[in-house]
This record gives C-alpha cells, structure tokens and sequence, in this order.
C-alpha cells in the first residue's frame, strides 16, 4: 500500500432482521466507485452474503436468508478499506459462534469470489478478511464507466 491516507468506511449493523442487506448493498456502492464491473461487484456481493452466513449462521427452518438469529446481541461489524491498491472488507463479531469448518460450502464460495480470504477468532471476536485487488482503469477517479 502506499503512503497515502485509505479512505475507511464502518458500518456496525444489528444482527437481525433484514439490516443486514446493507453490507452487499455498501460494497457494491463503494466497488462502482472503484470501477469495478458490474460482475465484479456481484462476486463481492456473494463473498460478503457468504462471510455473513458464516459469521452469523441462520436458523434452521427459516425460509428468508436475511433472517438470522439476533435482537440482542452484539453487532456486525463492517470495515470496508479502500487502498491504493485492493479493497479489504472486515467482517467481525463479538460473542458469536465459533467459524464453521474451512472446507463448508460457505468457504468454498468464498474463496472462488474474492482474491484472497482470511479467517480468525480472537477472544470472542470472529472476524473474516476479504480482499479483492482494485481494477487497473482509469475510471477509477470518477466512475465514468459505471455512469447509471
């Protein structure tokens, strides 16, 4: 990374209920920003729904995938760092539930969508590291490529 200043962008999200559509909704905003394509984007929607599922897993019986377990508890935290170079996205949770095992379908998918993904537990923190390399065009000042 370069010396410059990352802009950062943190969202803490309750963890029940459909609040949880904004994390997908926030890293596509940020990656058109970015000039990602629109393929792009929709591969780091589906990695942030997947780190989502496996930070928050849902409750059996539930047909509505944004319906999780919650009310109470800790939040989701969201950290979304836009660097020269990539764009790392934060997932973390206090008091949750240990992180399924790494060959689940979750991680697969996971780890077809994004460049590189990384995992730990720290306490009671769960956390999940995305990070997905920043397109090489010129509209990444402007979003020029993305006009909507």
């Amino acid at each position: 990374m370069s010396d410059e200043r990352d802009d950062v962008l943190l969202l803490d999200v309750p963890t029940a209920g459909d609040y949880l559509s904004v994390l997908p909704t926030a890293t596509a905003a940020v990656a058109t920003r970015l000039g990602f394509s629109l393929d792009e984007i929709e591969d780091l929607r589906a990695a942030v729904n997947a780190a989502v599922t496996l930070l928050i897993p849902p409750e059996s019986g539930r047909p509505r995938p944004f319906r999780r377990r919650g009310g109470a508890e800790d939040p989701l935290s969201c950290r979304l760092e836009v660097g020269a170079e990539d764009l790392r996205i934060v997932l973390s949770r206090l008091g949750g539930e240990d992180l399924p095992d790494s060959n689940t379908y979750q991680w697969q998918v996971l780890r077809a969508l994004t460049d590189e993904v990384a995992s730990e537990r720290e306490g009671s923190a769960s956390t999940i590291t995305i990070r997905q390399q920043r397109p090489s065009t010129e509209a990444d000042a402007d979003t020029q490529a993305h006009r909507i």
